[in-house]
């Protein structure tokens, strides 16, 4: 079967985005309404700083704008996601880039002229007990940017290119998106696979027929390489560019930065010490590598091989994918899996079916990867290829608890719907374990083979993959901060150090191991990978607590509801994890082990 191109996908396989905007002219028509009220922002410059009463109106409209621009920018992105290829799609995604470049440079003057208070107003506007209480969180992070502030006349200048700025990214989006091109090869059943680096990584490293395996793997790597020069530009700029920032703004390493810097549009910071983001691949990469050792060479000796290849690392050991999954049954089982959280939780869940948030469409074109937009006003939107097999319930389940939570947040003022990148993946990767505790409970000795195998994907792709992004940008950023030259063949040597590291003598590295740093846009969103293990770690353990018969439902969408009010490891304390201390990650190491000791009894 060819490839479909996005004219080609059926409409039952696509969301409906007539409930942001009916059609362009609106989208066209929101742009030009979003630059008079950023406009009318300049009239609250001069009440900042006169009144509790000032500060509030002026969050209040900067959170109107923060809604606005998000409904624009989405829309656009969702377009693009479908087609990249589309130059319709890609105008919107300039006229997008460009209201939100408008947006920005506003933000920053604003926030400029606020940081400019002295720090114990700032500090007695973050302390108020009275409506700006509802703003406390982030008033608290503008409180630690004073410190970091350049003049006002560079921070100007520094909005006026940020576009500029943000182009390496877009060139990797581009790049991967709309031009790459690695063919196509036979999946296990004949049948046409196109191969991307989100197919690869969903599809056929998740296949249990080794032959597809290799030939999807070579495929990937013959088509990246022509672009390897180029992405290691691109990614090296990156870096570049944020070692630079850094030494402008006097923070202490790179990695400071990235995890204290909150966006003058809204994301909240991570706001940890380096030592906190060090802990995290210092016990799991450490801990977990024994295990993951111990499953290649389960994998191998059920082979009957002497020792897997790289291909290989994610494959399951029993066969999760010839066995396909209508979407109509993925559609029952995914709320009944999440109905133990209750009726609300399994109703928002529904609707995401009923309602038309999900696009599942496989085509030319579409962007490489699965994620979920929350749009102010509207809903959330999934955007997640379905192929029919295990790993994609897996991976659709994980995207809807995006959206359950973005549903949960919107009760929350605008600011605060939007939670730092070390709380976001708790939520999706708990619905993975509901997914997994269900087809546990209620499948056959077969079923929960495939289910174990499924749950490690998982942990693979959190726990290895992410965690082992966010080592090589650890240790790239070390190098870059200490004056080191940062260069392709930096990046591919400190890819493969990495990967000998963890899995020891019981993987066999091939050509193309070394190029796992083009798959990802990852690398392009500060130290964002390592999060995904916090997440899982986090998550894991309320998956522990609920097989000991806890009942966590009630904290947990408290905490959900909570959104960005306050700081990640607040939250998690609310939920009763402690995720500042060792025992969290050495548990969900262990409840790993606990996973390879069942298929390795189960296949004895």
């Amino acid at each position: 079967m060819a490839p479909l191109k996005r004219s080609d996908v059926p409409e039952e396989q696509v969301w409906n985005l007539l409930d942001i905007f009916q059609d362009e002219a609106a989208f066209d028509a929101a742009i030009v309404n979003l630059k008079q009220v950023v406009e009318g922002l300049g009239a609250h410059e001069s009440t900042l700083g006169t009144s509790d009463e000032g500060l509030f109106k002026f969050l209040q409209a900067r959170d109107e704008v923060l809604s606005q621009s998000a409904r624009i920018t989405s829309y656009a992105m969702l377009k693009f996601s479908e087609d990249g290829s589309d130059p319709r799609h890609q105008a919107l995604m300039g006229k997008a880039q460009s209201a939100a470049h408008r947006v920005q440079a506003t933000f920053t003057k604003l926030i400029n002229t606020y940081l400019s208070l002295p720090e114990a107003t700032l500090q007695s506007y973050a302390e108020s007990t009275g409506p700006l209480a509802l703003y406390k969180q982030y008033l608290s992070e503008l409180v630690q940017m004073k410190a970091h502030k350049l003049a006002p006349q560079a921070e100007s200048a520094l909005a006026a290119v940020s576009e500029v700025l943000n182009a390496p990214s877009n060139l990797y989006r581009n790049a991967t998106g709309a031009d790459l091109r690695c063919g196509t090869v036979p999946d296990e059943e004949g049948n046409e696979f196109m191969v991307t680096p989100f197919s690869v990584m969903v599809r056929s490293e998740t296949s249990h027929d080794g032959a597809f395996r290799r030939r999807a793997y070579d495929a990937l790597n013959n088509g990246l390489k022509p672009y390897h020069n180029t992405l290691g530009v691109s990614l090296t700029t990156e870096i570049k560019k944020n070692v630079a920032l850094a030494k402008l703004r006097g923070y202490s390493s790179t990695a400071e930065m990235l995890l204290h810097q909150s966006d003058v549009s809204g994301f909240p910071s991570d706001n940890i010490p380096v030592s906190f983001f060090e802990r995290v691949p210092g016990i799991i990469l450490k801990e977990l590598a024994p295990h993951m050792q111990r499953y290649a060479r389960l994998r191998a000796k059920v082979w009957g091989v002497q020792k897997i290849h790289f291909c290989d690392v994610k494959a399951p050991v029993v066969d999760t994918s010839s066995e396909k999954i209508p979407f109509a049954e993925v559609q029952r089982i995914i709320p009944e899996a999440v109905s133990v959280m209750g009726e609300e939780y399994r109703a928002l869940t529904e609707r995401a079916f009923q309602d038309k948030w999900i696009y599942r469409g496989d085509n030319i074109g579409a962007l490489q990867g699965a994620y979920c937009n929350p749009v102010p006003g509207v809903h959330p939107y999934v955007f997640d290829p379905y192929h029919g097999i295990l790993y994609d319930m897996f991976t659709l389940v994980h995207e809807l608890g995006h959206a359950a939570h973005g549903v949960f947040m919107s009760g929350q003022v605008q600011q605060n719907r939007m939670s730092s990148r070390l709380f976001v993946e708790a939520p999706s990767t708990f619905n993975e374990h509901l997914l997994g505790r269900y087809l546990r409970q209620s499948g056959s000795p077969e079923t929960r083979l495939r289910t174990a195998c499924a749950q490690l994907f998982t942990f693979h792709h959190n726990f290895v993959t992410h965690l082992i992004e966010g080592e090589l940008l650890r240790r790239l950023y070390l190098l870059a901060d200490a004056g080191e030259p940062v260069t392709t063949s930096v990046l591919d040597k400190t890819q493969l150090e990495i990967l000998q590291e963890f899995w020891g003598d019981s993987v066999e590295f091939d050509d193309g191991a070394e190029l796992v740093w083009m798959r990802q846009a990852h690398y392009y969103s500060g130290l964002y990978p390592y999060t995904y293990s916090v997440g899982l770690t986090a998550s894991t353990a309320l998956a522990v607590r609920m097989e000991q018969g806890e009942d966590i439902a009630e904290t947990w969408i408290s905490a959900l509801k909570a959104g960005g009010s306050k700081h990640a490891l607040e939250l998690f304390r609310d939920a009763g994890i402690e995720m500042d201390s060792d025992a969290p990650y050495q548990e969900a190491v262990g409840y790993v082990g606990r996973l390879i000791d069942e298929l390795e009894a189960g296949l004895a």
